[in-house]
């Protein structure tokens, strides 16, 4: 069966990265609806807005994922969703204020060398 997606070009790649930076933000929602609910419990107004927030990113998310399939095989896609952990991290360190350790610099190293080796095939 011959292969009909294309390679990628930059602006595409461009966009699937833009999709998994929206698709990080429901980690910032999440932490920060499980900070709410050990403050104010499970029934305080954020905590649902603040899970309303999660729901409505990751359908956000699925609808740019689905249109970024068009244009990546699903296995170069998915190698690009791991850099979801650099973003994950970023976060933690400018909002959340935790620490970034040696290991967490070498996993983040790991990761984007894992994505060049996949997008250079």
């Amino acid at each position: 069966m011959r292969n009909t997606i294309n390679k990628p070009k930059f602006k595409q790649t461009v966009l699937l990265h833009i999709s998994i930076l929206i698709f990080s933000a429901t980690g910032i929602f999440s932490k920060m609806a499980a900070e709410n609910i050990n403050r104010n419990g499970i029934f305080d107004l954020q905590t649902f807005i603040l899970a309303g927030l999660m729901l409505v990113n990751c359908g956000i998310y699925a609808l740019f994922w689905q249109q970024n399939l068009k244009h990546f095989e699903v296995n170069v896609a998915y190698a690009h969703r791991a850099v979801y952990n650099v973003w994950s991290l970023l976060w933690a360190f400018l909002i959340f204020s935790e620490a970034i350790t040696v290991g967490n610099i070498i996993g983040t190293i790991l990761i984007i060398s894992g994505i060049l080796v996949i997008q250079s095939e």
